[in-house]
Order: structure tokens, then C-alpha cells, then sequence
């Protein structure tokens, strides 16, 4: 591409804009001036980037183009994207005093001198990271930011040398130098050395950027960490690392005499056993291990000696379940295992910490493992929560490490915990009925329909279907047609060569007993399972889910016929008979988005239907071991009281993640209200709710609203902030977080209370205790997290915002412009 006009994809011109990709797809439907594509795919095209800064210019859609854009979009066209990485490592090295221009165009480094000399070089280098991060997203394994600080927080405080033999980028290298920084006294040491490794020498050098701007004095280098280990004879207090899941050629048929494997020779389908035992062979006696692992490392046969031999000799200390996709690359579950190298001084531990962990409540694990750390013996039973298992119980036929196995409510009942099953219980039991799809009558007449045949000729769709193949235990995760008709986790694998892979978007549809389920897979990393059919469609033409919802119904069941005679059960999914309905790009946009309710609806239900199980199950052994016992005649029910009408998702009306603005929904009006006595009678909730709500801004002055769409719970076409109800045991802080990155997929980089409100409104009748946050923001990293809520993100200065505004907007701004005398705090 060097050479060649520079383009630009509709996310690049969504940040160019400041405005999420929707807003792209309405220009290009709506203005028949926008510029047409010069290359790419109908999927994926590209635009000339003086054709579109052209047209943004004209259109008054930007006043300017953000510096950092135009420089960025001349870093592209200084070479492809394979060799990108080359040309972004550069310009890093450059900011930091390094070397001289070869690579980075005269044009784009002049770009990139002014955007650095305007916000400081650490502050460019940052962005050049996360735009090269963002460009190949399908392609690097990253750590998300939130899980690198977790591992950080379980490695530290007061480290004082850390390894990372396979740190890609650098993310969690660098959160653990920022971890190590010291909790004691003014003037004790901190990290005094950082040690990485890639085997990409283009990341090696992008991950050396990021180490510097830790402050922490390290080399990163380049080499295979099992085969050529470039640290060799280095030992450090912590290791911490992301290695590649379910490596083939990691070195098995060399290595096999190799000395780090002291605790037997890893399986050649154990690939991550192999980077445990590195890890070790890197720590000083004491020195701890913290590892991202897939979860099915905790429980395969062919690993068992291995664990057994980690857990005997004290060296697996503690493992950390995570929920599905908190790992890019995979939707798998994935756990942290945390190891400590032996010192041969002391008692070996006779426990296993194990734990369930989410980003709601990582700093109260990583409490808890300072606090098993501190105290093996130590009392730290939460039932469903964590466990100190004994080592004895671990060491069977199976070996099995995986946390939900020894977290149940079978073996731990106490009266709190079964309370605390029963008011999770009825915390989503009020959810659910905030989530009933609403539908107003219709004509009643058949709407004409289209072939997927048809719309496949005409480009609207392209149609794939795997056939039958094995499945055979290791490699990339696999959707089967259990998870697209149950919902279920993915959880068996396959190797991916000759497999298609399911993009974000995609529709697949499985057969079963002359029905068919369809899914929108919007989780990236898996591949199609057998007899599935993909169906991929043109998103500016075909709504994803108004096809997904249509292939359910019985209109589509024509398309569905028995495998081989009139005697066979088996049944498969003929595309070229299936047929929805012929309507424009609008009206499917409107029965997608209530399809994605019935959808989520679905979703919750089972949910309800799991929680519901687990929840008698703890109440009846609460009944039989004595930690329960019926409540004596006439008493009130232990636990109604605390749940009525204030749990998260309480019907009145904001669920939590609602982007209400600033809370101002249907309080205490939906079915289900927990509401009581005269307040019940005149429809009034029966207390207050706490919704939290935050105003993003980009730290230079600009905010960030959104414009709530058809499927917004109230004031559709209303330009507002965003909020979400608190959930149960949730800290502020941890509810802005969790909002923030649901509501526009960005990370909190400050956060600032800046007052309460008391929101009553009449009609209908809610009451919210409204507590507000300033929030700053990357504004290259903001995008429509909740599609069916919002239909449009935009940056404007708090003296020209664009109307009509949310009724209870303006007082939540006068707060935010309100003079405030502390600034922001990282989060």
C-alpha cells in the first residue's frame, strides 16, 4: 500500500467524527454525497481520506479533523498492514529520542511531532499503542486492560523484578511494573527491573515503548521463549504471563530433556504446562507466578500428573475462575492461576485457593489471595464465591483444579449464604420483567417474503455451512448446535485450519427435530461446529438480527427436512427454501431490535431457570445441615424486606446497564413491582432505587452524549448522558466502570463525583436517588455498546449541544459545570 492514496475504513471515519459506526452507516444511506468506496470488500470498504475529510468539512459534521487522526492516517500509508507494526515502532522509538526516520513518511512524522509537542510524547506513544492494537484486533492476543490490572494487583505490591516471557504488547509487563510500586513508607523500592520477551520482533519493540513509559528500567527481547530463551539463568520475585493457548509446534519433540520441566514433561497438547514450568524455572525461591490459563488446563487428563505434582510440592497456590470472553481471541471461560516457586523453608501449604472473580469484584479477590497468602489457614469460605480447598481433596483419579467444582452450595451452606442465593434470586426476578418484550398489535396480513438464495445473488448475504467433521479436543472453540438452540458456554475445540471462522455479526442457524434456532454471534474467536449454517450478512443492507429472528418462526420451517427417507430423525437446514420478509433497511432495523430483546429476554430466563436450581438446592441444604429452619407462624419472611423493590434490575423500569440518563425511568410501574402497602395502591415504588449516573468527557472540554434510540425505555430521540442502576454489593466506582464500558465499550480513565440528585417524577411515577460522576474517556476508544438503546454517540462543547436534550438532562450538566476544586482520579 506504500504509495497509494490514503483510506480510510467506516471506524476510522466514526473517530475522525467522533460518532460511533452507526451514525457512518446512516451518512452513507442518507446522503447521497457521501463518498463512495475506492477498495475493500462490501463488508469492509474503504474511502479515500480526502474524499471523506472533504465531505465531513462540507457537511459541518467536524469544525476540524483531530490532529491525531490525520497523523494516524498517515502512518497507514506508510506501508501494509503486516509491516505496520515496523512503521509504529518506529514513530514510538522516534518520540522517545531513538533513532532517525526510515520508514514513517516526512508528512506523517511532521503530524505526529505537533500532535506530541500539543499532548506530550508518553501521551502519543500511548495512542500510537492502542490504535495499532485496535487496527489488529483479530489478530493479537492481547490481556484486556482490566484483567492485566488484576494479575498486576495478585503479583504486587512490592515487587521488585518482573519477567514476562510472552508479552505481546506489553499491557500486563506494564501493569505489573505499576503494580510493583510500593505500599510502605516514602522512599522504599519499587520495581527495579523489567525482563520481556516476543517472539514478533515488531510487538518486541512496541512493548519496549510501553515499558518505558512505566518509568521502570527494562529490556524487552526477541525470540521464542520455550525453544530460545533470552533470559536465561535471570531469576525475578514474578512472572507474569498470557502465553498462547493450545500451541502444537511449541517445541515438544526438542525440548523433552530440557530441565525447566521439574515437574514432569508437558504433554505435546499441553502447550500452557509448558509455560507454567518456565514460569517457575524463572522465580527465586518464594517468588510468585501469575498466569491467564484456558479453563479446560484445570481438568484435561493428559496435564493431571503434571497438577498433581504443582499441587503436592505446594507450588499451585491459588486458581481464579473468570467469565467467558474476558480473554480476546477466545469466548471460552479462562482462569488465573497463581504459583509460588518453593523456598524449601516452612510447612508446605495444605490448601488451594480457589475463587470466582469478574471485574465487579477483582480488588475484593485480590484481597482475599494477599489475605491466603498472609494466612493459609486462614477462614475465607464465601459460599459460591471461594474456597480454600484442601490439597488431599484435590489430589484424585482426576485432579481437577476448576474453581466452579469445589465452589457449590453443596458442601458450605450457612444462613447467609442461602439468604444471599435467595436475594440474588429475586434481585433477577425483578430484572427479568424490565427485560418482557413489549409488541403493539399488527395489520394481521402476511408480509411478502425473499428467498436467502435471492438475497445471496444479490449480495445482501454470503451462505456457509460446515458439513461434518470430528471434534477433537484442542485448538480454537467451536459453536455447536447445542450452544446456538441452549445458550450454553462454548466448550469443546478444534483445530481451525480448514475451518470457517464466525465473525462478530454473523448468523447461525441449527436444525433439530424439524425446528431451527438461530444466533447472532457477537463474541469473536470461534469456529462454526458441525452441520451449522453461517449466513453472513451485508450490515448495511441486512439486519443481523431481524434475519436471526425470522429464521425461527414457523414461516421458516419449510426450510427444514429429514436428512436421508422418511424413517430418519436427523433433520438439516436447506438455505435455499428459507424465506423472510421483503422490508426495507428501517423496518428491519425496528423488528431487529425486538428481536434482540426476545433474544435477551430468552438469555435471562435461563439464567433465572440455572439460579432458580441452585437456590432450592441451598435452601434445602440449608434445611438439612440446621443453618436454616422455617420461619416460626406469623413471622415475616427473612430476606422479603431487604430485596423489596430496591435489588438491581427492580422493576422500576432500569435494569441495570438502562441507559436512563439520569435515572429518570419507569420506577415502580413495570409487573412484578416490589412495592408495598399505600405505595403499591397508588402506584408509587415503595423507596427510592440508586441509579449512578456519569457524564463522559474528553478531558480537553468536550462531553459525550448519546442519542437514545426507538427501543429506549423513555424520551426516544433525546440527546443524554449515561447511567445504570447500582447492583446488589456493588461500589459507585464499580457500577460507573461497568456502565461505562457496556454503554460505549470504552475504560475509565478518571472518575469524579460531582453531586446527588433526587429524581421524582410522576408520570410514570419513579424515584431515584441519582448519584453523578465526571468521567474522562479516550474518545478514539468510544463506540454504541447497547445498539438497541442507542442510535447515535457525538462529542460537542457544553455551549453548543444538539437537540432536543433528555427532560433531565440539563441539571445533571449544571453539576458537571459546576467549578470543582479536585481533579479526577484513575480508576
Amino acid at each position: 500500500m506504500p504509495g497509494d492514496e490514503a483510506t480510510v475504513s467506516a471506524a476510522d471515519i466514526a473517530r475522525m467524527a467522533g460518532v460511533g459506526r452507526a451514525a457512518v452507516s446512516n451518512w452513507r444511506r442518507r446522503h447521497e454525497d457521501f463518498p463512495e468506496p475506492v477498495g475493500g470488500t462490501a463488508t469492509s470498504p474503504a474511502f479515500s481520506l480526502q474524499a471523506v475529510e472533504a465531505w465531513l468539512l462540507t457537511q459541518g459534521k467536524v469544525q476540524e479533523l483531530p490532529l491525531r487522526e490525520r497523523a494516524w492516517q498517515q502512518i497507514r500509508t506508510a506501508a501494509d498492514d503486516l509491516r505496520l507494526g515496523e512503521v509504529v515502532a518506529e514513530v514510538t522509538e522516534l518520540l522517545r529520542g531513538e533513532g532517525r526516520p526510515r520508514l514513517v513518511p516526512s508528512s506523517a512524522w511532521s503530524l505526529v511531532e505537533r500532535y506530541a509537542a500539543e499532548q506530550g510524547p508518553a501521551h502519543a506513544v500511548r495512542f500510537l499503542l492502542d490504535r495499532y492494537a485496535d487496527v489488529h484486533s483479530r489478530r493479537l492476543v492481547e490481556t484486556p486492560p482490566e484483567v492485566a490490572e488484576f494479575m498486576a494487583g495478585l503479583a504486587g505490591p512490592g515487587l521488585r523484578s518482573v519477567l514476562d516471557p510472552a508479552c505481546g504488547l506489553g499491557v500486563l509487563l506494564a501493569a505489573a511494573c505499576r503494580a510493583a510500586e510500593p505500599s510502605g513508607p516514602p522512599g522504599a523500592p519499587g520495581a527495579e527491573h523489567a525482563y520481556g520477551q516476543e517472539s514478533d520482533p515488531s510487538l518486541a519493540r512496541l512493548a519496549q515503548s510501553r515499558l518505558t513509559l512505566t518509568g521502570t528500567g527494562g529490556e524487552v527481547r526477541t525470540g521464542d521463549s520455550l525453544r530460545h530463551d533470552a533470559w536465561s539463568g535471570v531469576s525475578v520475585d514474578t512472572v507474569v504471563c498470557h502465553p498462547p493457548f493450545n500451541e502444537r509446534n511449541w517445541g515438544y519433540a526438542e525440548l523433552t530433556g530440557d530441565p525447566r520441566w521439574e515437574y514432569g514433561l508437558p504433554p505435546k497438547t499441553e502447550s500452557e504446562l509448558a509455560w507454567v514450568q518456565h514460569a517457575l524455572a524463572h522465580l527465586e525461591p518464594g517468588g510468585v507466578a501469575v498466569l491467564l490459563m484456558p479453563a479446560i488446563a484445570a481438568a484435561r487428563r493428559s496435564g493431571r500428573r503434571i497438577r498433581s505434582n504443582l499441587l503436592r510440592r505446594g507450588a499451585l497456590q491459588a486458581v481464579i475462575g473468570l467469565p467467558p470472553r474476558m480473554a480476546t481471541g477466545t469466548g471460552l471461560p479462562v482462569h488465573v492461576w497463581v504459583l509460588r516457586k518453593p523456598s524449601g523453608e516452612g510447612r508446605t501449604p495444605s490448601r488451594v485457593l480457589m475463587a470466582e472473580a469478574d471485574p465487579a469484584n477483582f480488588d475484593a479477590v485480590t484481597a482475599l489471595w494477599h489475605a491466603f497468602r498472609a494466612d493459609p489457614e486462614a477462614d475465607l469460605d464465601r459460599p459460591g464465591e471461594s474456597r480454600t480447598v484442601p490439597i488431599i481433596d484435590l489430589v484424585d483419579e482426576d485432579v481437577d483444579v476448576t474453581p466452579s467444582r469445589h465452589l457449590g452450595a453443596a458442601d458450605q451452606v450457612s444462613a447467609e449464604g442461602c439468604l444471599a442465593f435467595r436475594e440474588r434470586l429475586a434481585a433477577q426476578l425483578e430484572r427479568l420483567t424490565a427485560l418482557i418484550p413489549e409488541a403493539v398489535p399488527g395489520p394481521g396480513r402476511e408480509m411478502p417474503g425473499v428467498a436467502l438464495s435471492e438475497l445471496e445473488r444479490i449480495g445482501a448475504l454470503s451462505l456457509h455451512q460446515a458439513g461434518r467433521f470430528e471434534i477433537d479436543g484442542s485448538g480454537d472453540p467451536v459453536l455447536t448446535d447445542r450452544q446456538v438452540f441452549d445458550g450454553d458456554r462454548t466448550e469443546v475445540l478444534t483445530e481451525p485450519a480448514d475451518r470457517i471462522r464466525i465473525e462478530p455479526g454473523d448468523v447461525v442457524v441449527a436444525s433439530r427435530s424439524g425446528g431451527l434456532a438461530a444466533r447472532v454471534v457477537e463474541e469473536p474467536g470461534l469456529l462454526l461446529g458441525p452441520r451449522l449454517t453461517l449466513l453472513r450478512p451485508d450490515p448495511d443492507r441486512l439486519d443481523p438480527f431481524f434475519l436471526a429472528g425470522f429464521l425461527r418462526t414457523p414461516s421458516a420451517a419449510s426450510a427444514v427436512g429429514t436428512s436421508s427417507g422418511v424413517q430418519s430423525a436427523a433433520t438439516r437446514f436447506d438455505p435455499r427454501r428459507a424465506q423472510v420478509p421483503r422490508l426495507g433497511r428501517d423496518e428491519q432495523r425496528r423488528y431487529g431490535d425486538l428481536f434482540r430483546r426476545i433474544f435477551t429476554f430468552e438469555a435471562e430466563l435461563r439464567r433465572l431457570a440455572l439460579n432458580g436450581g441452585l437456590t432450592a438446592t441451598a435452601i434445602a441444604r440449608g434445611l438439612a445441615t440446621g443453618a436454616l429452619a422455617p420461619p416460626s407462624p406469623g413471622s415475616a419472611d427473612p430476606g422479603r424486606a431487604a430485596t423489596a423493590g430496591t435489588g438491581p434490575g427492580d422493576a422500576a423500569g432500569t435494569g441495570p446497564g438502562d441507559a436512563a440518563g439520569t435515572g429518570a425511568a419507569t420506577a415502580g410501574t413495570g409487573p412484578g413491582d416490589a412495592g408495598a402497602g399505600g405505595a403499591r395502591a397508588a402506584g408509587r415504588p415503595a423507596v427510592p432505587a440508586v441509579s449512578c449516573v456519569f457524564v463522559c468527557h474528553d478531558g480537553d472540554g468536550r462531553i459525550l452524549l448519546a442519542r437514545r434510540g426507538p427501543g429506549a425505555r423513555d424520551e426516544p430521540g433525546a440527546w443524554d448522558c449515561g447511567a445504570g442502576a447500582l447492583e446488589y454489593g456493588e461500589s459507585f466506582e464499580a457500577a460507573v466502570t461497568r456502565e461505562v464500558r457496556e454503554e460505549y465499550s470504552a475504560d475509565v480513565l478518571g472518575l469524579e463525583q460531582i453531586g446527588v440528585r433526587n429524581v421524582v417524577r410522576r408520570d410514570p411515577p419513579s424515584h431515584w436517588v441519582a448519584v453523578v460522576f465526571a468521567v474522562r474517556v479516550d474518545p478514539a476508544a468510544v463506540a454504541i455498546g447497547e445498539p438497541h438503546k442507542f442510535d447515535e454517540l457525538g462529542w460537542f462543547a457544553p455551549d453548543a449541544l444538539p437537540g432536543p436534550l433528555h427532560s433531565q438532562l440539563p441539571e445533571t450538566l449544571a453539576l458537571f459545570r459546576a467549578p470543582r476544586s479536585r481533579p479526577a482520579t484513575a480508576s
